[in-house]
């Protein structure tokens, strides 16, 4: 056999190797893609979950606090911060521009949020390995230039979860007639919770 027909076949089995070492690069190249858009879909979905079990908790403070539980200024013994009750869990006292809760009291071993359905009697259904949403309700202080009113402010916290580190808080300001106020004139009871404004909350991780 001749030289040059021994170096053909030489460069030969070269660029078929080359060739091959190309193709499963771009198969690793594409299964990595893949693997990555699973893992964002599938994180997309646990705080979508997160987002509507959040929206459930504030729907449920809502509930408990036009049917079942009212907030009056004689229930607190300091200017802010939260009832240690059993029967008063989720309930607190801040100002428009400072809360009356710590971050350590929204979820986590100390947390003093109230469980959904805990005080409404309602049941969300969410799997087993997946905490319940949780919420707070808290009673504004009015401020020193701020006019008389048969309505008072709440600002009411829900924070949901979802698989591993999935979760979402949700802030909404809700204006409710005062159950301070003793005069018989009061305006009826709104027929929902409204709403008159929300953010998204950006809470720490659990310690």
């Amino acid at each position: 056999m001749s030289a040059p027909l021994l170096r053909q076949r030489g460069a030969t089995l070269i660029i078929a190797l080359s060739l091959l070492s190309v193709i499963l690069l771009l198969g690793a190249a594409s299964t990595s893609l893949l693997m990555l858009d699973e893992h964002a879909a599938r994180n997309h979905r646990e705080h979508a979950q997160a987002h509507m079990a959040a929206q459930a908790a504030l729907a449920d403070a809502c509930e408990d606090l036009m049917r079942v539980r009212r907030i009056t200024l004689e229930r607190f013994d300091a200017r802010t911060g939260c009832l240690q009750q059993a029967e008063s869990r989720g309930l607190c006292l801040g100002k428009p521009a400072h809360s009356g809760w710590q971050p350590q009291q929204l979820h986590g071993p100390q947390a003093m949020t109230a469980t959904y359905g805990e005080f409404t009697g309602r049941h969300f259904g969410h799997a087993a390995d997946i905490p319940a949403p949780r919420y707070l309700i808290e009673r504004l202080l009015p401020g020193k230039k701020a006019a008389a009113s048969s309505s008072a402010l709440y600002r009411l916290l829900g924070i949901g979860y979802g698989r591993g580190e999935a979760m979402v808080a949700l802030q909404a300001v809700v204006a409710w007639p005062d159950t301070d106020t003793a005069s018989p004139s009061l305006p009826p009871s709104p027929a929902s919770c409204p709403l008159l404004a929300w953010r998204h909350l950006f809470l720490p991780a659990t310690p």
